[in-house]
């Protein structure tokens, strides 16, 4: 069953490790685009699973920017030197839970809040191969754009808090849209941050998600496999260390219960064990001479007898009565109300 998960990756796109604005917007497109820059064509149109396309510019932006080789062509002319970051691209995973339509709604919105308002160009593909694993693919320019196209660099947009706003307001709009249809809910923040105690996986990436699912094995799936191991034998541990508190807490709510009840220290009581019918008779007796006693069952129709050790003597004798000895028995001196009572055949 596929479930939320969240997934937000931002990485730069740079000339010195031989990447290009152009060359991210042909492949997240599906489109054929030629980069002015370097002569280079980069041809796509192969790719089937871009199921929705869309570019998005503040209100000061040229209009021919709407077209992607315009705009990303636009991009490149304005770097001047060979290792220059020409884009930010964005690769998140989106909800499988919602509809195609608020995927669309959901990355539209994010971008405009975040990107749009600030005067950044997006552009944004969603990709679905129909596996399970929707997501969309965000390129963001880093210069400001003016009607003449684009000027500065704006520094402040690689700010690192920038980045963790961008992180939680994607989260944020996930969950909104998941709210109307889900449980399910997805978190920005590791699990340390969260408190979880819990080894996170790695992305497998659309490389590997294809190797693995033609039933062959990568080492970054094996990698997760390990993990998921370690993960759930940490989780086995933690319910064995749960279920010793929750055992220790019902020892503890049991002794409560039976000091009230019986009226002393749990440490000054006395038990005896046997069949429930005959405790029964025993309590009887028991009360009959002014002992404080309680009987706790078992589902297997046994069960135990608590009284104070003080009133090992009136126990005695309503053991004795209930077993059919009319004469009362005393009890040894070395038999004192440390001692066990010995449990006849019949209880």
């Amino acid at each position: 069953m596929s479930i939320a998960i969240y997934h937000f990756n931002v990485k730069v796109v740079s000339r010195g490790k031989n990447a290009s604005a152009v060359a991210k917007a042909a492949y997240i497109s599906g489109e054929k685009i030629k980069n002015s820059y370097d002569g280079v064509t980069h041809d796509y149109r192969k790719k089937k699973e871009i199921v929705h396309k869309e570019i998005l510019l503040p209100s000061n932006a040229p209009p021919e920017f709407m077209k992607r080789s315009v705009l990303w062509n636009s991009v490149e002319q304005a770097e001047k030197r060979k290792n220059s970051q020409t884009a930010k691209h964005i690769d998140a995973s989106l909800p499988v839970e919602i509809s195609r339509d608020e995927q669309i709604d959901l990355v539209r919105n994010f971008c405009l809040q975040c990107f749009i308002s600030r005067g950044i160009c997006a552009d944004f593909a969603i990709h679905d191969k129909g596996d399970g694993n929707p997501h969309v693919h965000i390129l963001i320019t880093t210069r400001r754009v003016e009607e003449n196209g684009f000027t500065v660099k704006d520094r402040s947009w690689n700010d690192k808090s920038l980045l963790l706003k961008w992180r939680k307001l994607w989260a944020d709009w996930c969950n909104h849209k998941l709210y109307a249809v889900s449980d399910e809910r997805i978190d920005h923040r590791s699990y340390a941050e969260q408190g979880i105690d819990k080894i996170p996986q790695v992305h497998l990436g659309a490389t590997a998600c294809a190797i693995e699912k033609k039933g062959y094995r990568t080492d970054k799936g094996s990698r997760n496999r390990r993990i998921a191991l370690t993960n759930l034998d940490m989780e086995i541990e933690k319910q064995k260390r749960e279920l010793d508190d929750i055992r220790s807490e019902r020892i503890q709510l049991r002794t409560d219960y039976l000091e009230t009840i019986v009226g002393c220290q749990y440490c000054e009581m006395q038990k005896l064990e046997g069949a429930i019918s005959h405790l029964k008779d025993f309590e009887i007796e028991l009360r009959k001479r002014n002992v404080q006693c309680h009987i706790m069952g078992m589902t297997d129709g046994t069960g135990a007898i608590f009284f104070p050790k003080a009133d090992y003597d009136k126990a005695v004798e309503a053991l004795n009565v209930v077993e059919g000895r009319v004469n009362s028995t005393t009890v040894p001196p070395e038999q004192n109300q440390d001692k066990p009572l010995k449990k006849h055949r019949s209880l």
